[in-house]
């Protein structure tokens, strides 16, 4: 590789440390930046190699895409791994297929557990997080590689590969979204309780609904018991508005050329009204006092307010620019499953 695996923990322990702390700061986050750039070359090999073993056993994907890991999503996940090291981490670069339904992700998985590709040796075991869904709820079958190039720049880079459903993928992309709401990492696990519990027990009903395992958490739940505890979660705290209002929020955002600073956004909950008011980047201490006057006001269950960094939306946005906060599928799959628990009397 370009960089030994040393060089690169150092620099993720800079870039962890701050630029205020004595290490080199600068120096780590180019380092970093451009040993991250390298990941693409093997990043879109695998692509192509995956989209063509899929075509040839006749697996239809519904969409994929690849990405580089954002520099805030490094840091947090070495933040929250800090025995793990920048080196260890196999996801800097990262593909992801998502098909229709189980058969198809199952199909999928099979060709891809059997093929020997000439450039990529598998790294680790395989994960299977739908047979055995993490805590949190998170679904998806993960694949880890170490590319083999005669180019040293290359030689030796991990990438992974993620097949899931579009409801696995629907239910992962709105925690994505929440984040920014709950201004916590709930991916990781961390955060707002009550969003936690929300996820895991919108995931709990996705895997029943594709006749798949539940976590742990749920697996003594009855049906009523899944429809009783979802109508009081949605009754007290109002999470789908909340995802509803975001998405509004960011076509504020959109429409106004919002590039930078920060948006405290006011949710009226039974009138579905989304007020936004927005704040340049210097004016952070302005834009908190304001959000806590506003917040001074919401007094009941039916209305909310958030204060997120505008170049925050737009990071999401740019990272998942085709399906960014599309959350019509998740919200859709929901009142599905909310409308049949009260045709069968579970819930009024």
């Amino acid at each position: 590789m370009k960089y030994s695996r040393n060089k690169i923990n150092i620099s993720g322990k800079a870039l962890l440390a701050g630029p205020d702390t004595g290490f080199p700061y600068t120096d780590a986050g180019l380092v970093v930046d451009d040993w991250r750039r390298l990941h693409m070359v093997p990043l879109e090999e695998l692509v192509s190699e995956v989209t063509r073993l899929l075509a040839d056993a006749g697996v239809s994907a519904a969409f994929s895409s690849h990405r580089l890991k954002r520099m805030t999503s490094i840091v947090a996940k070495l933040r929250h791994n800090p025995g793990m090291g920048l080196g260890g981490l196999q996801d800097i670069g990262g593909a992801r297929f998502v098909f229709e339904d189980m058969t198809s992700l199952r199909q999928a998985q099979n060709v891809v557990a059997e093929a020997s590709f000439s450039h990529f040796l598998p790294d680790r075991e395989p994960y299977d997080y739908v047979q055995t869904p993490k805590e949190s709820g998170y679904r998806s079958i993960h694949f880890a590689y170490k590319y083999v190039s005669d180019d040293t720049d290359y030689d030796g880079l991990r990438v992974e590969l993620q097949l899931r459903t579009r409801l696995q993928h629907d239910w992962a992309m709105a925690v994505e979204t929440a984040e920014l709401i709950s201004q916590s990492s709930l991916k990781a696990s961390l955060g707002d309780q009550n969003w936690l519990e929300f996820f895991k027990l919108c995931s709990a009903v996705f895997a029943q609904k594709e006749s798949m395992p539940v976590a742990e958490a749920y697996r003594e739940f009855t049906e009523r018991d899944y429809c009783e505890r979802y109508a009081q979660l949605e009754q007290q705290y109002k999470f789908m508005d909340q995802l509803k209002a975001l998405v509004s929020a960011v076509k504020i955002t959109e429409e106004h050329t919002l590039k930078e600073g920060y948006a405290v956004i006011f949710i009226q909950f039974l009138d579905k009204r989304v007020q936004l008011r927005h704040f340049n980047t210097g004016e952070l201490e302005k834009a908190t006092d304001y959000y806590s006057e506003v917040e001074k006001t919401v007094n009941d269950e039916n209305s909310a307010v958030v204060l997120v960094s505008v170049s925050d939306m737009q990071e999401l946005q740019e990272a998942y620019p085709s399906y960014f906060l599309n959350s019509g599928e998740f919200i859709a799959a929901l009142d599905d499953f909310q409308r049949a628990c009260r045709i069968k009397g579970y819930i009024k």
